[in-house]
């Protein structure tokens, strides 16, 4: 699905006022699947909102009522981008996050620093890495590859080695990353509101 078209203020609101057909086709039509990236409820209602505009934009008002052609138009989405999931999953090798690349395709070490405090560098480390082993048990989808990937970060790795990795786009991994960190923020948000209050 093409996505590059603006609505107008009208389309706009009749697209507001039908959200609600998103979670009914996701509800009615769809498995959703946590545990596959693409698949969890959040990335297929994100796609089926997508869908719901492309509805709002391309009605003519004539052929059928806007609730019929969005519901129609959402449902045959969500069935190509589930199908197109699928599809990257046969093709998908099995990596272990544990065996790293070949000796020749690492990255070079980091030179040490200078003065050396490995007291602090030791406390930091464990700290992520205790905040990423915990966001990787609770997330899903999308957001738990991006931990995946910070996890790889941090041993090194960069975005183009993580992306070898996943058989998938540098840009990709980024675009992981960004949604794991943007939960991230989003959670430590709502902590320190709630501590604050």
């Amino acid at each position: 699905m093409k996505y590059d078209f603006t609505l107008t203020p009208k389309q706009q609101t009749l697209a507001e006022q039908n959200l609600s057909l998103v979670d009914k086709v996701i509800s009615c039509y769809i498995h959703t699947n946590e545990s596959v990236c693409g698949l969890g409820y959040e990335d297929l209602r994100q796609e089926g909102c997508l869908a719901l505009c492309r509805a709002a934009a391309t009605y003519d008002g004539v052929s059928a009522q806007f609730s019929t052609y969005a519901t129609t138009l959402i449902r045959n989405h969500l069935t190509d981008c589930c199908k197109a999931v699928s599809a990257r999953l046969r093709n998908l090798p099995a990596v272990p996050l544990d065996v790293g690349p070949p000796e020749e395709d690492r990255p070079p070490g980091f030179p040490e620093p200078s003065v050396e405090d490995g007291m602090d560098a030791l406390i930091d480390r464990l700290d992520a890495d205790a905040l990423l082993s915990d966001c990787k048990r609770r997330y899903s989808g999308v957001a738990r590859l991006g931990i995946e990937a910070l996890e790889l970060k941090i041993k090194g790795y960069s975005g183009t080695d993580i992306a070898r990795l996943y058989n998938t786009k540098p840009s990709h991994v980024g675009a992981w990353i960004s949604r794991a960190a943007q939960k991230i923020r989003k959670e430590a948000a709502v902590e320190k509101s709630v501590s604050e209050s």
